[in-house]
């Protein structure tokens, strides 16, 4: 009766999991949109005689302006080169601007490209109706374009609010519901997951429940012991984040005259990326040496393990949570006082926290058996530390590339510190990143509870 009740417990468990991930699929496909960020591409091949500059015009229906406008150079006389606008999705008309020599020249190839979709629009500029301005004949010869000048501002209008654009547009549907599919292919498997290890998770949530008070003893620990027997002591933990800091804008602001970003302080943008790159980079290193550290406590039989990775976390989040009010004080000494945006810090840091810890379980139990594991942690981080917009702006990165960085978590943690601090942004109003980003963290500590458990029985015999 009694293996009954269990086996009735746990298909009720599954069950409801099962419409937990019915219903997170449901909010994924009806919450959810993305916008898909790719610029469009306008292309020609052009042949003519003379080196000369061929100028873009891109507009809504607004008058013609250099701002709104891209030049391209065509460098090699009597031979075809083709030239490649990048110009934004809602635009509806554009102005080529065919140089300003005069002359014969013929054109090719003359497409609108998004994406892997491309519309061919040469015919356009066949049409008897064209707006054109200083050309005095037009026509086709062998699949290309003749096109005589007949003044030194050549130019010819295109209106782009055709049908055939309508295929282009399309793609972004099929991109949304593809991140949509993947959204919840991730959470599906994460749910496998928790269903499949769902003991393991639990056991190491009770340990670290069980044990809060011991590991807060051992955190507060191993800050102070961390420093011992230096003159200054636990100040060190404090002067060379500062000292990196100092150094960072000294380079950027004074060496290489870096102005103010996105209209902002240098400086103040800059701490506000550092500083959680600074904690994430400390706790992943001190955790994932947890054990090696405290050997002979992993030594002891009754002895819970699984705690020594937070605690490490938790020593280096000392050092952090006095940076973030120093860094909220240096917001106030340039006259940015403190509002309810900035209390997301404290959110944001949270989330760090929940990501470094489940990296950790994983990284140390691995380092025990596979000691390089260190050195790839050390490269990694000082990869990740330009690979992450810290020192440069995410504007700076063409819409299209942006993604590649988007898969960072740590992209979501600097850019959340600046949106708190700077930007002035709720972290629901990146609906898309926030559930990226925790489907990210959850899968990563689940993963780190597994790998920890499935190794730490071996962890006394190797150390």
């Amino acid at each position: 009766m009694g293996n009954m009740r269990i086996l009735d417990n746990r298909y009720v468990k599954i069950i409801l999991l099962l419409i937990v991930a019915i219903m997170l699929n449901i909010v994924v496909f009806v919450g959810i949109n993305f916008n898909v960020k790719g610029a469009l591409t306008l292309e020609y091949t052009v042949k003519a005689d003379e080196v000369d500059n061929y100028q873009l015009f891109y507009s809504n229906g607004e008058e013609w302006s250099e701002e709104l406008s891209v030049r391209l150079d065509y460098t090699t006389p009597q031979t075809y080169q083709t030239l490649k606008y990048s110009l934004p999705k809602e635009i509806k008309k554009v102005r080529l601007d065919l140089g300003n020599k005069g002359g014969a020249l013929l054109l090719s190839n003359i497409s609108i490209n998004y994406l892997w979709e491309q519309v061919d629009i040469s015919n356009k500029i066949l049409m008897k109706e064209i707006e054109c301005f200083d050309i005095s004949k037009i026509t086709e010869v062998s699949n290309n374009i003749s096109i005589l000048t007949s003044g030194d501002d050549p130019y010819i209008v295109l209106d782009l609010t055709d049908i055939e654009l309508i295929k282009l547009y399309r793609i972004d549907t099929y991109m949304n519901y593809l991140f949509k599919i993947l959204i919840c292919v991730g959470i599906d498997i994460l749910l496998l997951i928790f269903i499949k290890k769902r003991k393991t998770i639990k056991e190491l949530g009770q340990e670290l429940y069980r044990n809060k008070t011991l590991i807060w003893s051992l955190s507060k620990n191993d800050f102070k012991t961390k420093y011992a027997g230096s003159y200054l002591g636990i100040t060190w933990a404090f002067i060379q984040p500062v000292v990196t800091v100092l150094v960072y804008w000294f380079v950027f602001q004074v060496g290489l005259r870096s102005s103010a970003m996105e209209d902002f302080p240098f400086i103040l943008w800059l701490v506000s990326g550092l500083i959680p790159w600074f904690f994430f980079s400390e706790a992943l290193l001190n955790a994932t040496n947890s054990m090696t550290e405290y050997s002979y406590l992993v030594k002891k039989v009754v002895f819970k393990i699984s705690i020594l990775p937070i605690v490490k976390v938790i020593s280096s989040l000392f050092v952090h949570i006095f940076f973030v009010f120093f860094m909220i004080a240096l917001f106030a000494i340039y006259g940015y006082f403190p509002d309810l945006y900035m209390l997301q810090v404290f959110y944001y840091t949270f989330c760090m926290f929940v990501l470094v810890l489940g990296i950790s379980y994983a990284t140390c139990a691995t380092v025990i058996f596979f000691k390089d594991l260190g050195q790839i942690i050390n490269i990694a981080l000082q990869i990740g530390i330009w690979m992450t917009p810290i020192m440069w702006s995410h504007n700076m990165i063409p819409d299209k590339y942006k993604w590649v960085f988007k898969i960072n978590p740590m992209y979501y943690i600097v850019e959340g510190y600046r949106d708190a601090l700077i930007n002035k942004i709720w972290f629901w109003e990146r609906f898309n990143q926030t559930i990226y980003f925790w489907i990210v963290a959850i899968g990563l500590f689940a993963m780190g509870a597994i790998i920890f458990k499935r190794l730490k029985e071996h962890f006394a015999d190797v150390l």
